[in-house]
């Protein structure tokens, strides 16, 4: 397990020199490895799973054109990090500039389903589920990344440090800050469900 973010880092290292050696079809199996990935970390930000579908394809458009300017192979992820914020930025800032737009925005509920498909609990109701929905978007913007990545992409906190290039032990605070968060707001539907 120790071993596991250090060989994902490996594989990626040789993929991107792959790539830089003229094999093309190496970035695509970048783009299928990590895709979930860019595309929970857009969707955390922007709330929207068209406009975090856009932004995960402009990502990785971003990062094969720029992919010579990497400096270390095996920070890969680290960095198309940093372009999926940045892309996310720009996507805000261009929704800001437009605020009918923005208005419109504001009322969707974060698409959590959207990460992995349609996946519901068939212990509880339409309203409990949207409840649940809505807490976890209600989340700070860095929590919420935490617990999508944690929890839609699978990753465990030693994984979720690597892709992002912080220590394990930061990550691992901030998601017990966020499940403590989520067990607070989320004490009412236990005691629905519980009854």
């Amino acid at each position: 397990m120790a071993d596991e973010p250090r060989q994902f880092a490996a594989d990626d290292e040789r993929l991107v020199l792959a790539v830089l050696g003229g094999e093309v079809s190496s970035f695509g199996v970048l783009v299928e490895r990590h895709w979930r990935i860019v595309f929970a970390m857009a969707l955390s930000r922007v709330r929207n799973s068209a406009e975090a579908e856009d932004i995960a394809q402009e990502s990785f458009l971003k990062a094969y054109s720029q992919l010579h300017t990497l400096k270390d192979p095996t920070r890969f992820m680290g960095w198309l990090n940093k372009i999926v914020h940045q892309q996310c930025t720009n996507a805000i800032r261009k929704r800001l500039r437009h605020k009918a737009a923005v208005d419109r925005e504001a009322a969707e509920p974060v698409d959590l389903e959207a990460v992995v498909g349609y996946s519901s609990n068939p212990g509880l109701t339409e309203a409990q589920i949207r409840f649940v929905r809505e807490t976890t978007g209600n989340l700070p913007e860095r929590l919420r990344e935490l617990i999508i990545m944690r929890f839609m992409t699978g990753l465990s906190a030693v994984q979720i440090a690597e892709q992002l290039g912080k220590r394990p032990g930061t990550v691992r605070v901030s998601l017990h800050r966020a499940y403590k968060i989520l067990r607070r707001n989320l004490a009412p539907l236990l005691e629905e469900v519980e009854l």
